[in-house]
């Protein structure tokens, strides 16, 4: 079963950025709500990005709530690269990281789709 993107949209440039991330990997990004992103019922085939320096408090207690549903879908929360205190929050609560520069490589990841000179789509020998 291919695994479907939602788009927590509570950022417009974020959400925009990420529809375009979305469109070049050749994939269909549904949006949502922070609050219908908490009372949804998620599956693990189910991959949930999120901004999380925005409002970065709501965001980490946002993706715990997420990541500790079973099933729980897959969390990818994206930040800035020398936000290191936030990123080793996120990481405790179960979400994969991406950086803002890095959000396209990581949901391909997540979605399980090879991305041409991705190393890790290449395992080395």
């Amino acid at each position: 079963m291919a695994r479907k993107l939602f788009i927590v949209e509570d950022d417009l440039l974020f959400a925009q950025r990420a529809r375009a991330a979305a469109g070049r990997l050749g994939i269909a990004a549904q949006g949502v709500s922070p609050t219908d992103a908490r009372t949804r019922t998620w599956d693990r085939d189910q991959v949930v990005l999120l901004q999380a320096t925005l409002r970065p408090e709501q965001q980490l207690e946002l993706v715990g709530h997420l990541t500790h549903l079973r099933p729980a879908p897959v969390v990818i929360a994206v930040t800035g690269h020398l936000e290191t205190e936030l990123r080793q929050r996120l990481k405790a609560q179960g979400a994969t990281l991406a950086a803002h520069s890095g959000m396209d490589r990581a949901l391909a990841r997540a979605l399980g789709i090879n991305v041409p000179g991705d190393a890790a789509s290449h395992p080395r020998a």
